[in-house]
């Protein structure tokens, strides 16, 4: 690296975001360097004390001079979000073009205008408009989520700049600026911070974290997550109270709230397998029409069948059969049916923000869901009091104070009450938050969250004037709470202040280990009056019993308080510096923000229905654990050494191979970051699983957009975390999501029923078709292209709507997820086009000879297009163009129950648009039939009563036919196909082949199907790994400072390899939920499995 020099060119770097290569200048001005380190000796901030900090930016606590802000300005650029490329309108025009489907339909329309058949040419243009037009309404997310971050930046910021304090557009603050923040700012820019007094900052946007942090000045472990890296304060984070003074270390793109716009910006959606099975079937019907309009092109042109022998009409002939087999109107029944879908899920509080996610929600395999919340109410509420005489708890959730006191689950006398609350009345005058009611009536909290919630208990255990509480026992003196000294302190006046006969007594509430020792007795039997002997094991014992649980457990306490010790300068040392213990022991209190009732119950749903769900929160880990066993998403009575909570340090230390091998056993990840969460979500898409990610904070925002389904919280959520999710909950309940799974099942459910609708009906139009030209004695086509077309676009559309509008079937829920390739166009369903594609066009080809040979000529025969007309021909179409619609109907009745027989009184009963759709239909048939002109048009005429009999008979026999393939089928006639089937699949081109994602499955090396969800814990022995990831991808850090000379000399602050996790990684005991399969050599040794 060479010597320290002043002039040596250097690069501030940031958290995991490499600055575009700004060095300091030299004697010849700013110039660009390329990165100084090798990913070895990164400067990591928070691991600095403020005088390395100071020197590592080249600053001191006077702040910068006009020219060098002016030089680093120019150097760093300015502090604000880099805006994400916007695609003009015609590249988002061809985004929505470059579809298969869509590509159909153009070519239909081309091969329409090619026959001249005007009034198709605009019905087909009319769809693909309609479908480009949806799409382009979908468009500009990512747009939408960088502004709301950008919305959340401050536009003022308080710096010192030579030694004089000046406020300033924020959008000018540059790293090595000294800013001072203050109670109601929002921070500016990122900051080590240099100085603070009673610091404390909102951090949940990007940490979770419901209270607010405790700030300090002190040096932090390297590793640390960045919830605790408290000496730092982050970008658009709110400062709740105190001050503090901080170096500016991150500044736009590269702080971290810069992070998350860029990653949001960044993330690639994904293909929804909806997507990826309608281009699978795109293809296979061109690759179908290709073959067979090369077929009709060639017989045509030698002159067989029709007898038709010139190029032109060769060329139409074959065009026809293309607009015949091309499911022109089966776009339009896709977008339809996941609008409606979305309908329903909006008036069930799911709001589907793209069509395609609706598929996606019945095939989740996995909700990664953040905690604080959504699994919980982010509303810190007392769970427990513990007194010398044992545990009560309190009932209700939140802050709403509803609720009782209740021993081993039985409510406690109001007497017992009424002494509780004397006891503990403490935690109500030593409390500077409030609570009041919105004007909806909600219940809303001001100040600190844990304190809020000491006042929701202090009402439920009968102080619900809690204002005249405070009022007839006024504050004398208060010691604010503190970070150093953990505990809060009041003097109150019970009755008159002013009256010097008035007791004082002095109310403490704080960290259990920082009181307990200042305690020289307890109050007994629950009555303030007696008192025992301090037993400071019982509460020590007790409080960490609470903590173990994952409670945050605060300590009250109370004292006679002397008139005369009332100072003004009263501090901590009032307590801490006393001779002796003073303090007497009231009891403890246990706060936890807790699980929400409805997302208990959706995730017992879940489960059932064979989702797993994974909690990833930035919470600390015995919380998080605490949590997921209330919710079931670890076994509730499973002990903590079982229950492996990974932290996000521990995945910063892997690489993806090793993530990838523990994804899919552990199910708590505390301490995540935002690049934790994504790298989360893609080794579960590595791993073939469909994962679903909820969230309400800006700091999930990345990994919603990263999800196969992201959904954010509706009233919780930031604009940022539901702009970039597919799916918002508009009433923030976890249950809602399983609903919307449930509905996602549905439709793939009836997607299917519509594909195996629409497809045979399609062949069976263009077979007819076909076979007239194949097929000796047919005169001409039995139907045209207006036919055809109507057909595709009015019955097929009628039909295909009423299937999707099918009420979910009664296992739904029961039934594991799909498989992520599952395909649309199977074997069932080729088989099912060959059986009753050849039923079809034996009718319809059936009644048109019929037809054309009991009927004489009538009128002169003309040729129409690639068709012949005269009334004889028309009469007979018009009796084959029905009869493809009648049996179409029939056929539709088939396909409502797949796996059921439809010979059931529910054919009747259940979706009531079924009958509806006939009734349609059947109406639009006779209007098409015997209206003069309109029948004309459509190249028919009317048929007498004998005609309706064949086709009402036919129809019925294909009805029949097709439940008789029902039962007969799977076991008899599909044995016979699946070899040709196979043997076809085998051919099919490598384009053919299902792409899971945009950039496509990778294989998989080791599979874990366990339902068991507990975390592997890391072999302590084993080799370190080397991450390959780019510097972009790591989550905490390539910090490089601007003075490098004072880099080089302090090699304590540079990153070291971490050697947490090795290559060999031990599996957890598993338990019995499902196989655990694994791919390579496994060595056994008592309950754990290791990958050798």
């Amino acid at each position: 690296r060479g010597e320290p020099s002043t002039n040596r060119p250097v690069e501030f770097r940031y958290l995991s975001q490499p600055s575009p290569g700004i060095r300091r200048a030299d004697s010849e001005g700013a110039m660009q360097a390329p990165p100084i380190g090798d990913g070895e000796d990164e400067i990591i901030w928070h691991s600095a004390t403020v005088d390395e900090a100071l020197k590592l930016q080249a600053v001191t606590p006077e702040g910068l001079d006009d020219g060098e802000v002016q030089r680093r300005l120019k150097q760093y650029g300015r502090n604000e979000l880099t805006p994400p490329p916007k695609p003009g309108f015609l590249r988002k025009l061809w985004m929505q073009i470059n579809n298969i489907l869509i590509f159909i339909l153009i070519c239909a329309t081309i091969v329409s205008a090619i026959l001249e058949e005007w009034p198709e040419v605009a019905l087909i243009c009319g769809v693909v408009i309609i479908n480009v037009t949806i799409g382009l309404i979908q468009e500009g997310k990512a747009e939408k989520a960088a502004e709301a971050i950008k919305g959340m930046l401050s536009s003022k910021a308080t710096v010192i700049r030579k030694g004089e304090r000046t406020v300033v557009d924020a959008a000018t603050v540059v790293p090595g600026d000294i800013v001072f923040i203050q109670s109601g700012d929002r921070v500016p820019a990122d900051l080590r911070m240099i100085n603070v007094a009673n610091l404390a900052i909102l951090e949940a946007m990007l940490t979770g974290e419901s209270n607010p942090i405790n700030k300090h000045t002190d040096k932090v472990e390297g590793g640390a997550a960045l919830g605790d890296r408290k000496n730092l304060a982050f970008s658009a984070t709110m400062v709740m109270q105190g001050q503090g003074t901080g170096i500016v270390i991150g500044t736009g793109d590269l702080a971290e709230i810069g992070k998350i716009s860029s990653m949001v910006g960044g993330v690639d959606g994904m293909k929804t397998n909806l997507m990826v099975q309608l281009e699978i079937f795109g293809r296979w019907i061109s690759f179908f029409v290709l073959i067979v309009g090369s077929i009709t092109f060639i017989i045509s042109f030698e002159g067989v069948g029709v007898g038709q022998d010139d190029l032109g009409n060769a060329f139409k002939s074959a065009v026809s059969i293309a607009v015949a087999i091309i499911p022109e109107g089966l776009p339009a029944v896709v977008t339809i049916s996941l609008a409606l879908a979305m309908q329903t899920l909006a008036r069930r509080n799911a709001i589907i923000r793209q069509l395609p996610a609706v598929e996606t929600l019945g095939s989740v395999t996995v909700i990664c869901s953040d905690k604080t919340g959504t699994l919980t109410k982010n509303e810190m509420t007392v769970q427990a009091m513990q007194t010398a005489e044992g545990q009560l708890d309190l009932t209700g959730v939140g802050y709403a104070p509803d609720g009782e006191l209740c021993q081993g689950g039985k409510p406690v006398s109001q007497d017992r009450v009424a002494r509780i609350l004397t006891m503990f009345e403490g935690s109500v005058l030593c409390n500077d938050s409030g609570l009041g009611k919105d004007d909806k009536g909600h219940w809303e909290p001001v100040g600190y969250p844990t304190e809020v919630s000491l006042l929701t208990m202090g009402m439920k255990l009968g102080a619900k004037d809690w204002k005249g509480l405070k009022a007839s026992k006024p504050r004398v003196a208060a010691v604010p709470f503190a970070s150093e000294h953990k505990f809060m302190c009041c003097v109150h006046a019970h009755g008159p202040s002013e009256d010097p006969a008035t007791p004082l007594y002095l109310h403490v509430k704080g960290a259990p280990d920082r009181l307990i020792p200042r305690c020289k007795d307890q109050v007994s039997n629950e009555d303030f009056a007696q008192r025992a002997p301090m037993d400071e094991k019982y509460w020590t014992n007790e409080a960490a019993r609470l903590s173990a649980k994952g409670l945050r457990v605060l300590a009250v306490c109370r004292a006679d308080f002397q008139r005369s010790d009332i100072r003004d300068d009263m501090d901590a040392d009032l307590i801490l510096k006393a001779p002796a213990p003073f303090l007497t022991m009231i009891g403890l209190v246990a706060i936890l923000d807790p699980p929400r009732p409805e997302a208990i119950e959706g995730v017992k749903v879940a489960t059932r229905a064979g989702i797993v769900v994974k909690m990833i929160t930035g919470d600390h880990p015995a919380t998080a654990t605490a949590i997921a066993k209330m919710l079931s998403i670890v076994p509730p009575n499973s002990s903590d050494k079982d229950v492996t909570t990974f932290t996000g340090p521990q995945l910063d230390a892997m690489d993806d191979d090793a993530l990838d091998r523990i994804v899919l056993g552990c199910n708590v990840f505390a301490r995540a970051s935002p690049e934790n969460k994504i790298r989360i979500v893609k080794s579960l898409q590595r791993m073939g699983q469909v994962s679903s990610m909820t969230g309400d904070g800006v700091n999930d925002a990345p990994a919603l957009k990263a999800a196969n389904i992201g959904v954010a919280m509706g009233i919780t959520g930031t604009d940022v975390s539901k702009e970039a999710a597919k799916m918002v909950l508009a009433d923030d309940n976890f249950a809602t999501i399983v609903v919307a799974v449930k509905e996602g099942r549905r439709v793939w459910d009836n997607l299917v029923k519509v594909l195996m609708y629409n497809i045979p009906v399609n062949f069976a139009q263009g077979l007819s078709v076909f076979f007239s030209f194949v097929i000796p004695g047919v005169e001409t086509v039995p139907l045209t292209a207006i036919q055809v077309l109507y057909v595709n676009m009015v019955t097929s559309v009628t039909m295909g709507m009423m299937l999707s509008m099918e009420p979910p079937e009664g296992d739904i829920m029961s039934r594991p997820p799909r498989k992520t390739n599952k395909r649309l166009f199977g074997k069932k369903v080729m088989w099912n086009v060959i059986f009753v594609s050849t039923s079809m066009v034996i009718a319809v080809i059936g009644v048109f000879q019929w037809s054309m040979i009991n009927n004489p000529d009538e009128g002169d025969t003309r040729r129409a297009g690639a068709s012949i007309r005269s009334t004889r021909i028309d009469r007979a179409r018009g009796e084959a163009f029905n009869m493809l619609v009648f049996a179409e109907m029939a056929y539709a009745l088939n396909c409502r129950y797949l796996r059921d027989s439809a010979i059931t009184k529910k054919l009747f009963t259940e979706n009531y648009w079924c009958w509806v759709a006939i009734g349609i239909a059947t109406a639009l048939q006779v209007f098409l039939t015997y209206t003069p002109g309109v029948n004309n048009f459509f190249y028919n005429g009317p048929i007498d009563g004998m005609a309706w009999v064949r086709i009402l008979g036919f129809s019925t026999v294909i009805f029949f036919l097709v439940e008789a393939e029902k039962v007969v089928g799977p076991k008899y006639l599909m044995p016979l196909v699946r070899p040709i089937f196979n043997a076809i699949g085998s051919i099919t081109p490598e384009s053919m082949k299902t792409q899971r994602t945009e950039t496509g499955m990778q294989s998989v090396r080791f599979i874990a199907t366990s339902a068991s969800t507990f975390g592997v814990p890391h072999n302590p022995r084993a080799s370190p790994h080397t991450n390959p990831c780019s510097p972009s991808e790591h989550p905490h850090g390539y910090d490089h400072p601007v003075n490098e000379a004072a880099s080089v000399a302090m090699p304590q602050l540079h990153r070291e390899r971490s050697s947490t996790l090795g290559a060999h990684t031990v599996l957890p005991p598993h338990h019995g939920h499902g196989p655990m399969e694994v791919e390579g050599t496994m060595a056994t040794k008592g309950n754990n499995r290791q990958v050798v």
